[in-house]
C-alpha cells in the first residue's frame, strides 16, 4: 500500500507545471492498481477511474519523467481518440498509433530523461518495437526512412507507419516482443464524450509552441480513389437519396434552357447579300472564290440549378469502402446539379476534374464540426438550404454552436451512410434522412 501511495504522490507531481486544470482532472479520477491493464488505462464506469499496472510502473518507471511519459502517453490515446477514429482496430492498428504516439511525446519532451522511458522499454535492433522509439545504432536500415519522418521532420503519419508495418510483415504474423503502452480496448474513454471534452479544454490551454503536436491529424496529404463498380441496389438507394435531398429531379424542374443570339464568321460559296458591300467589292476586286461573312446563330444551353452540397467521408475509418460510393457522384457533379466536397478534419474543395481522377486530400482523421464551419463560412449566395453528407457516421458530436444555427436556419442534412461499420449515434440529432448502403 505504502508503493502504491508514493506512486498516487508521484503522479501530481509529475503533472505540467502550471496546469490547474489538469490537476482537477486528475482529481476526479479515481487511481485504481490492478493487473487488468499491462500498464496504463483511463475507463469509464460510474466515476472515471486512472488503471495502473503497478508491476509495470515499478519495472519502467523509476524516474518521475518516465512516469509522466507514461501519463501523457494514455492522455494522448484520449485526445486523438483512435478507437473512435477507427471502431474495428487491430493490433496492427494498435502498434501505428502508438509509434505515432511516443513520437509526438519525444518531439515534445526531447531530453534524454524523458525519451529513454522508450528506448528503455522496447529494443532498436529488432521488428516492430524499433517502430516504437527513436532510432538507435541497432535499428535495420529498412526503417531508418520512416523513423527519420517521426522524429525528425515531423511528417510520418499513421497511414504511413502502418503500410511499413503490413510491407514488413507480408503473410507473417506479427511477434510478442514488444510493448503497447495506454489502453487499446474497444471500451475505453476516447468514447465518452464528457472526459473527451475535458481532455480537450485542457489541452486546448497549453501553449502551442511548447507543446507542439497536440492533435496527430494535422498534417494534409493527398488520397486517391480507384473507382470500382457499384452494385444495383446501392445504384437505387444513391438515387433515391439525392432524390430526397433534391439533388437529382426531373429535367423540366432541375434546368432550364437559356437561348441567346451570338455572331460567328462563315465561309462559303454563296455571297451573303444582306452585306450591301459585296458588290462593291466584287467590282473592285473581282469576284472571289469563297466568302466570308458574320451570320447570327441562336446559342441553347442547359442550366442546371446548383440543389445541394455534398460532403464526402475521407477519413481513414472509410479509407477501403470509398471506391465504390463514390463513382454514383461522378454524374451529378459533372452535370453541376451539386458541389462536392472532402472532409476529415478539414474540408477540401474536390474540383471536378480531380474528383474524376481520384485526387482528394485528407488528414486521416474525422470532426464533422468542421463541415459546418466551412457551410456557415460560405457567402449566403453558395448556402444551399441542403447538405449531403455521406460518412460511415463515426464523426463526433455536432458542437452546441453549429447545432443551434442549424435548428435557426432551417437547414436540411440528409446522410448516407457506408463501410463496414456505420452508426447513427453521433449524427442522429441534426439529420433528417438516413440511408444505409451496405457492401460498400
Amino acid at each position: 500500500m505504502k508503493s502504491e501511495k508514493s506512486i498516487k504522490e508521484r503522479i501530481y507531481s509529475v503533472l505540467p507545471i502550471g496546469s490547474l486544470s489538469m490537476m482537477e482532472f486528475f482529481k476526479i479520477l479515481k487511481i485504481r492498481f490492478t493487473d487488468d491493464v499491462p500498464t496504463a488505462a483511463i475507463t469509464t464506469s460510474t466515476r472515471p477511474e486512472l488503471l495502473l499496472n503497478k508491476s509495470f510502473i515499478e519495472k519502467y518507471c523509476k524516474t518521475n519523467e518516465h512516469l509522466l511519459m507514461l501519463i501523457m502517453h494514455e492522455l494522448y490515446h484520449i485526445i486523438l481518440g483512435h478507437t473512435r477514429i477507427f471502431k474495428r482496430h487491430t493490433m496492427l492498428d494498435n502498434l501505428a498509433f502508438d509509434a505515432v504516439i511516443n513520437a509526438i511525446l519525444c518531439r515534445l519532451f526531447p531530453k534524454e530523461e524523458y525519451v529513454s522511458f522508450f528506448e528503455n522499454a522496447n529494443s532498436d535492433a529488432f521488428f516492430p518495437s524499433c517502430l516504437l522509439r527513436p532510432r538507435g545504432e541497432n535499428t535495420p536500415q529498412e526503417f531508418h526512412k520512416i523513423l527519420k519522418n517521426l522524429y525528425k521532420t515531423n511528417t510520418g503519419t499513421y497511414f504511413e507507419v502502418y503500410k511499413v508495418i503490413c510491407k514488413t510483415l507480408k503473410d507473417k504474423e506479427l511477434g510478442e516482443d514488444f510493448i503497447l503502452l495506454g489502453n487499446h480496448s474497444y471500451d475505453d474513454a476516447s468514447n465518452n464524450p464528457l472526459i473527451k471534452d475535458m481532455i480537450d479544454s485542457i489541452t486546448d490551454k497549453w501553449e502551442i509552441n511548447k507543446f507542439g503536436d497536440k492533435k496527430l491529424f494535422k498534417d494534409v496529404f493527398e488520397g486517391r480513389i480507384l473507382f470500382k463498380k457499384v452494385k444495383r441496389v446501392n445504384q437505387i438507394k444513391m438515387r433515391r437519396l439525392l432524390i430526397k435531398a433534391g439533388i437529382i429531379d426531373s429535367l423540366a424542374s432541375n434546368t432550364n434552357v437559356s437561348s441567346r443570339y451570338m455572331k460567328t464568321e462563315t465561309v462559303s460559296f454563296v455571297p451573303n447579300f444582306k452585306d450591301r458591300t459585296v458588290f462593291a467589292k466584287s467590282y473592285f476586286y473581282g469576284m472571289p472564290l469563297l466568302y466570308n461573312s458574320e451570320v447570327d446563330v441562336i446559342n441553347q444551353s442547359l442550366n442546371s440549378r446548383l440543389k445541394a452540397l455534398v460532403y464526402l467521408d475521407v477519413s481513414g475509418s472509410v479509407y477501403n469502402s470509398i471506391n465504390s460510393l463514390a463513382s454514383l457522384l461522378l454524374k451529378p457533379y459533372k452535370n453541376g446539379e451539386c458541389l462536392l466536397f472532402a472532409f476529415s478534419t478539414i474540408v477540401d474543395e474536390v474540383a471536378y476534374e480531380n474528383f474524376r481522377k481520384g485526387k482528394y486530400k485528407t488528414t486521416g482523421g474525422t470532426d464533422i464540426n468542421c463541415i459546418f464551419d466551412h457551410y456557415f463560412s460560405l457567402p449566403k449566395s453558395k448556402q444551399t438550404n441542403r447538405i449531403l453528407i455521406l460518412t460511415d457516421g463515426f464523426t463526433g458530436r455536432v458542437d452546441d454552436k453549429f447545432y443551434n444555427e442549424i435548428k435557426s436556419k432551417d437547414l436540411e442534412i440528409y446522410c448516407g451512410l457506408f463501410g463496414k461499420e456505420q452508426t447513427k449515434k453521433d449524427l442522429q440529432s441534426v439529420v433528417k434522412y438516413f440511408e444505409e448502403f451496405k457492401g460498400v
